[in-house]
């Protein structure tokens, strides 16, 4: 399992699947902001803690998967 992890993280691209944004809010002083969140799929968790553990800096690319034809009708 280890080399499976291992070999993931060269690989250099890692698929979190379908992911959901969430909206927040934060004060800064005495004005409230929103923030969005993205969380990651805890079924991957073994990963996650790799790239923190080791302090792995990443990059998030957002792709918007195009909706079916067949769905766009419905509405």
């Amino acid at each position: 399992m280890k080399d499976i992890k291992i070999d993931l993280l060269h690989q250099g691209v890692i698929d979190a699947g379908e992911l959901r944004i969430s909206k927040t809010r934060y004060r800064i002083g005495n004005k409230l902001e929103d923030r969005f969140l993205i969380y990651l799929p805890v079924n991957r968790n073994y990963l996650w803690r790799i790239l923190h553990d080791k302090k792995i800096k990443i990059r998030l690319f957002i792709e918007i998967p195009r909706e079916d034809s067949s769905d766009e009708r419905k509405n």
